[in-house]
């Protein structure tokens, strides 16, 4: 595995050694080009201008900031160069907090954290247990590629996890959600409640990541390979689950599907609202 960074995980006056390896592939989407149909070459984009009507060079290109609508600011690269930030080796922790205390909303993309060379490695394994054994979380700020990044760091086996986490101008307050009244005013049914609750309880596991794939990819890489070798696409059938008609018919339909048989529902349940049935649904979907 590639060492992406190399530097120090800081603890106070304690400075640990560490490699930092990418913990995370991007290669999710199967990459596609855009071709022109009749003899199949690569389109290529051009820098056009509307106002005078021709393509423009690299050299006539400048970057504006949209304040207000069609008014621009002007940043220049020297300007651009000022608002960098000096890289530095030093993974700085500057406290550690409980391990749900940070929102999974924050989260980003993450990293694996590991003791460069033996002589760390004692120091290394000596935080990793101490964090594991308190159920805390290292929050750390560190300077990659001019700008500052901040870390979730974790446990994890025998390493350790840098989590990039949002800043909280990054987040998208829940404010502009629709329906957030009408959840308010929502007064649940007891029966079904007890439903719900033992539908939780049948279908509560452990993940286990091998069960799932992206299956999206799977089906085309598969039509793909096919057209490549002249085969035929055959489409196979969708399965449709039958139409519940309101909630408390739903949940108990789901419930006897896991084998659990729910207590006899008192006549005349409510129906939590609903003024019409929901779509078809899919049994047994799992989603990577």
């Amino acid at each position: 595995m590639r060492t992406e960074w190399k530097g120090y995980l800081k603890f106070r006056l304690v400075a640990i050694p560490i490699k930092m390896y990418g913990a995370i592939t991007a290669k999710r989407t199967v990459p596609f080009h855009l071709l022109h149909k009749a003899c199949k070459s690569r389109i290529r984009h051009q820098n056009f201008c509307p106002t005078d009507g021709r393509v423009v060079s690299d050299e006539e290109i400048v970057r504006g900031y949209e304040y207000g609508k069609d008014m621009y600011v002007i940043v220049t690269d020297e300007e651009l160069e000022k608002a960098k930030m000096e890289s530095t080796e030093v993974i700085e922790v500057l406290k550690l907090v409980k391990d749900d205390q940070i929102g999974p909303i924050y989260y980003s993309g993450s990293h694996y954290l590991a003791p460069d060379g033996n002589v760390a490695a004692e120091a290394f394994v000596l935080f990793l247990r101490a964090m594991e054994d308190a159920g805390r979380t290292a929050l750390a700020r560190v300077v990659l590629r001019n700008r500052e990044h901040l870390f979730a760091i974790k446990p994890h086996n025998q390493v350790m996890i840098a989590y990039s986490l949002y800043y909280p101008e990054q987040i998208i307050g829940m404010a502009g959600i629709e329906g957030l009244k009408e959840i308010e005013k929502v007064k649940v049914d007891s029966e079904n409640m007890k439903m719900a609750r033992d539908l939780v309880k049948t279908m509560s596991g452990e993940f286990i990541p091998d069960e799932f794939a992206d299956q999206y990819n799977r089906t085309l890489m598969e039509i793909i390979r096919t057209k490549a070798e002249g085969g035929e696409i055959k489409a196979a059938p969708r399965l449709e689950g039958a139409k519940v008609i309101n909630l408390m018919e739903a949940l108990k339909k789901s419930v006897q599907e896991a084998g659990v048989r729910p207590e006899k529902a008192r006549k005349g349940m409510a129906t939590a609202g609903l003024k019409r049935p929901p779509g078809p649904k899919r049994k047994k979907e799992a989603h990577a």
